[in-house]
């Protein structure tokens, strides 16, 4: 699957990635000017019930069904199984970053679906 990258991290958030040393004048150009990969990418935090936390980095224009079935792949689980929320709101396949207004560093709930529910 190109164009998505994901690290789990179980219970933690991890601050600081893609982090390489550089002197102060090449930090001030970084902030400046954000190359265009930076701006068509964001990174998204998928985070299961049990707290178990994944991190993709995808471009704002993908359609969110690659994150969800690489989210699933790595989990074991079925795509069918799973309800992804964002914001309280259900998110559709065909979605995007974009579409949906994600910022940068998001998280995304991955709810397992609960069949039954009678005693």
């Amino acid at each position: 699957m190109s164009g998505i990258t994901n690290a789990t991290v179980p219970n933690q958030v991890s601050a600081g990635l893609n982090q390489s040393a550089t002197g102060p004048d090449q930090n001030q150009q970084e902030e400046k000017k954000p190359s265009t990969a930076e701006q068509n990418h964001i990174n998204l935090k998928v985070k299961s019930q049990d707290g178990n936390e994944v991190f993709f980095r995808i471009k704002r224009n993908t359609q969110l069904k690659k994150l969800m079935n690489a989210y699933c792949d790595r989990q074991s689980m079925e795509l069918s199984s799973v309800a992804f929320l964002f914001d309280g709101r259900r998110l559709r396949p065909e979605q995007t970053p974009d579409e949906l207004e994600m910022e940068d560093g998001d998280e995304i709930d991955a709810m397992l679906h609960q069949t039954g529910g009678s005693f």
